[in-house]
């Protein structure tokens, strides 16, 4: 048995996305963190919302939602996003080099 340690820039990496630098790990991190707090952002906007239309309520409708809405949060992360990805970039990277 092996122990394998974690970096903030291996976190959710694959075995191929490992050979890319830190620079670009890291950006890849804080685009995935983006994506999940603007997933949260939106996924505020449907909880108003009635049951009726398109789909007349019930657990498909929800996994629809939630799916939707994963879908608009990492579209909006890789296409630019709100700006949260630059700064946590930035803090990675410094991180990094107090480590270093």
């Amino acid at each position: 048995m092996s122990i394998q340690t974690a970096s903030p820039f291996s976190l959710g990496l694959g075995q191929s996305q490992q050979a890319l630098s830190p620079k670009e790990q890291a950006r890849q991190v804080a685009e995935q963190f983006e994506g999940i707090f603007i997933n949260q952002m939106l996924s505020g906007m449907f909880e108003g919302l009635g049951q009726e239309d398109p789909f007349n309520g019930g657990y498909a409708e929800e996994t629809y939602r939630g799916l939707m809405t994963e879908t608009y949060a990492d579209t909006i992360a890789k296409s630019g996003g709100i700006g949260i990805a630059d700064n946590i970039m930035r803090e990675l990277i410094g991180l990094q080099e107090i480590e270093k």
